[in-house]
């Protein structure tokens, strides 16, 4: 194995040997078992086999009967968007009484509160489904059941130590106690379950069939969005919605992606069309407009879709704008990152933290000022669990939740100094120096070898995502006849070349005048379809240069 060190300090890892290997003796060696390839929508497991999924049908079913009210409480991502709407089409379909309660991302912050059960209470609401949070907010399911409201908790964050035990059901399958045979699902996956199991008991097998196929395209744009390995069950949803993306149930869904579908579909497509749009309305504004695009035939759509459209691109143009100034500014000698903002949106403080630890390869935190306190979104490399640190210093928070490589708090500011300076020394006494991003090239190929015939031997592995990522190649002593900025704001970099491939590298023009000045360089790229404007071709988008 060969080690070069790329242009942005990171180790790139290939063997000469692979330029004689073809692409799917290399990428079959990735599947424990490669039967997972032939599975279908026949092979998801029994959702039955989640703990409590019978509690939380039987509390459903009676709700029905009694036609009691109930709330589905969500925050904000496109996780708990889908798995809203998919269990709001479920109950709608049931007739089931039903709404949904959104927090307000400044002044509510993240989970249940005890504000919201005080204002549910007086309106009849007497359950309560959470998606995609709940798992650490033990204390307000008690105080709700002392109200008599009910609650069923699904979701699919780390599991704290003290759990809702009062909770009539608490559907996560990282539960010690759950023995659900796929720990892997995202939030919409959990509520996707959820589904299957009411639907069962309700509709005929024919009927039942087609409402969890019509449904699974939903499930499959939570899984990809919250960044869910794409392997077993989810490998499986996102597989399932890809051979019917045309017809979504949703014609929010099937507008947002119109004329940008293409035979070469992948996981890819939530990446750039539908994730990032639906995330920037909770990002920006309201996550209640991702809702309504996505339940919402009426003719306000087209209005929906373009304050969405306008809501992507001002997060686009802020986030560059917060990154550049983080970058420059920020002391990264330690172990640990903080960046402060007065400025910074609370919705893009993620996204920031994102690029943050992306860059330097060590756990991020970006902070913004909220009156008495401080909001904070965290991000960590694979190297190191962020919620388990911070699970150690929860006493300094007035609120905490999140998993492995994502997570977030809230902390007055009176006790923050203090946290910071022990977290600090705490990660500082580690030694991260070992640790830098590691970029494993699957195939060495000169430039003329790249054709259709090499990515038809890649699409049967498909769909690529996390865990299953897009085979990446490595082309030494490459030369750009022009290098070139493009993009609305200029930051990406496109290469001419003698083949008349379309290469590009998206977001990196700082590396313009560098590479301008070098002659001949190594590129790593993965390759996809290209059909801009009908015309069939290849677009190497590229990963990492060493020069």
């Amino acid at each position: 194995m060969e080690k070069k060190i790329s242009i942005q300090g990171n180790s790139v890892l290939f063997n000469r040997e692979t330029r004689d290997q073809g692409i799917s003796d290399i990428l079959v060696k990735r599947f424990e078992d490669p039967s997972i390839l032939e599975k279908n929508m026949n092979d998801l497991h029994d959702p039955y086999l989640m703990h409590d999924m019978d509690k939380a049908v039987e509390r459903i079913q009676l709700a029905k009967e009694n036609n009691e009210k109930v709330i589905i409480f969500w925050d904000y991502d496109v996780d708990w968007v889908t798995s809203t709407s998919l269990l709001m089409h479920l109950f709608k379909t049931l007739e089931i009484q039903v709404s949904y309660r959104l927090p307000h991302r400044v002044h509510d912050g993240y989970g249940l509160k005890q504000k919201f059960i005080d204002e549910l209470h007086p309106l009849g609401v007497t359950l309560i489904v959470t998606v995609d949070c709940g798992s650490r907010d033990a204390e307000i399911v008690s105080y709700a059941k002392t109200l008599g409201i009910d609650i069923i908790v699904t979701d699919h964050h780390h599991v704290p130590e003290i759990t809702p035990d009062d909770a009539i059901a608490f559907l996560n399958p990282n539960r010690s106690d759950c023995g659900y045979p796929d720990t892997g699902l995202a939030g919409a996956g959990v509520a996707y379950k959820l589904v299957m199991a009411i639907a069962r008991e309700y509709f005929d097998d024919d009927q039942y069939q087609k409402y969890i196929q019509e449904s699974i395209d939903i499930a499959a744009i939570g899984t990809v969005a919250d960044c869910m390995q794409i392997v077993w069950e989810n490998r499986i949803i996102v597989t399932e919605w890809l051979k019917q993306i045309k017809n979504s149930r949703s014609r929010g869904i099937r507008k947002l992606i119109e004329d940008k579908i293409h035979e070469d579909l992948d996981a890819d497509i939530f990446g750039f069309l539908i994730g990032p749009r639906l995330n920037a309305a909770g990002r920006m504004d309201s996550a209640y407009k991702a809702v309504n695009l996505i339940l919402n035939n009426s003719s306000s759509l087209e209005k929906t879709l373009r304050e969405i459209e306008e809501l992507n691109n001002l997060r686009k143009e802020r986030t560059k704008e917060h990154s550049e100034t983080a970058f420059e500014s920020i002391d990264s000698t330690n172990n640990i990152i903080f960046y402060n903002s007065d400025e910074i949106e609370h919705g893009i403080i993620g996204i920031v933290a994102g690029r943050i630890c992306e860059k330097f390869y060590r756990p991020s935190i970006v902070l913004i000022d909220e009156w008495d306190k401080l909001i904070a979104s965290c991000r960590s490399p694979k190297y190191f669990s962020i919620v388990d640190i911070l699970e150690k210093y929860k006493k300094y928070f007035i609120a905490f939740w999140g998993h492995k490589a994502a997570s977030g708090f809230s902390i007055s500011k009176e006790k923050f100094p203090e946290f910071q300076k022990k977290i600090t020394a705490e990660l500082n006494a580690l030694d991260f120096s070992q640790h830098t991003k590691e970029i494993h090239i699957d195939k060495c190929v000169k430039l003329d070898e790249i054709g259709f015939k090499l990515l038809e031997s890649m699409n049967k592995y498909k769909p690529f995502g996390m865990g299953n990522p897009k085979p990446l190649f490595l082309v030494e002593g490459f030369e750009a006849d022009k290098i070139s900025f493009i993009g609305k704001w200029r930051d990406h970099l496109k290469f001419d070349n003698r083949f008349g491939f379309k290469i590009f590298w998206f977001g990196f023009w700082e590396y313009f005048d560098e590479l301008k000045k070098t002659k001949k360089f190594d590129i790593i790229f993965d390759i996809s379809e290209d059909n801009w404007n009908g015309k069939r071709g290849l677009m190497m988008k590229i990963v990492d240069i060493i020069v």
